[in-house]
């Protein structure tokens, strides 16, 4: 993800919850550069709630952000995250249909 994709969303989650937009972005962007490091890193398959959790952990005692804020604003973003890889599955889906019928 690059800056643009964080600053999304950030947006996304400040619109959504009650906290500002410094503390939103400081923990949506520890959480995703250690999602990042991990998907580099482990060629295990975890399940959806075990990332979260690891994440969570991660990022509170990174940020020192009490746990409820960051739990909350890491779904949030999880939710926002989960849009934009449907919204991109259906754009790659239909690129991908157009390439065969030409």
């Amino acid at each position: 993800m690059d800056q643009q994709d964080i600053q999304l969303v950030t947006q996304y989650v400040t619109a959504r919850t009650s906290y500002s937009w410094d503390i939103v972005e400081d923990i949506v962007k520890t959480g995703l550069e250690e999602l990042t490091a991990l998907s580099q890193t482990s060629s295990q398959t975890f399940d959806r709630q075990h990332v979260l959790e690891y994440v969570c952990q991660w990022t509170i005692r990174r940020t020192k952000h009490p746990e409820t804020m960051i739990r909350e604003i890491l779904e949030c973003a999880g939710r926002c995250l989960d849009d934009l890889c449907r919204i991109m599955d259906k754009k790659n889906s239909e690129e991908v249909s157009q390439s065969e019928h030409h």
